[in-house]
């Protein structure tokens, strides 16, 4: 199915409406686009903007709520997620988060080529991270992200619904907003 207008504006339930615009997130962006990273990257320019700043925020969400924001970077290091992580969390208008992130992608841009796959040290994470003294920079921010998404029971995917409901016609494919 098709998001629509009507849908987005009809639909009550946050946690419904949450689920409709991952559905339409899946819709348009299929799994084999997710083998080739640099077809990924291309692709989202043809998306509504809504549906991908959920597409660009919603690893760092799974990241912050499994575990912190040094942590979300080992595992995201390539710069266009990185972009495209910031430029979601700006067009969900969560602009304290965007910040705090944006500060966070500048103090680990040095160690970017040393977290990709195949790259990383022998050591765990956590102990390169606290040698780097990269933990001690960017750990207090995890606080005041993670009690943003304490605030309500979708976390940070609430800013998700806000949006959809603020800004219907940002989350849904040209061909369905006649």
């Amino acid at each position: 199915m098709t998001l629509t207008l009507e849908t987005i504006r009809t639909t009550e339930n946050d946690e419904r409406l949450l689920d409709l615009l991952f559905e339409e997130a899946r819709r348009l962006l299929p799994d084999e686009l997710f083998t080739d990273a640099d077809s990924y990257y291309g692709f989202l320019d043809n998306i509504p903007r809504g549906i991908r700043a959920l597409a660009g925020v919603y690893p760092f969400i799974v990241s912050m709520q499994m575990d912190d924001l040094a942590w979300h970077f080992s595992n995201h290091s390539d710069e266009r997620h990185i972009r495209e992580t910031l430029y979601g969390l700006r067009e969900l208008e969560m602009i304290e988060i965007a910040d705090l992130f944006e500060k966070a992608s500048i103090i680990m841009q040095p160690y970017l080529v040393d977290l990709r796959p195949g790259r990383f040290l022998d050591q765990p994470f956590y102990e390169w991270a606290e040698a780097k003294g990269i933990r001690n920079q960017i750990a207090p921010w995890n606080d005041l992200i993670w009690a943003e998404q304490s605030l309500v029971p979708t976390g940070l995917l609430a800013f998700s619904v806000r949006y959809a409901r603020k800004y219907p016609e940002r989350c849904i494919a040209p061909e369905t907003q006649s």
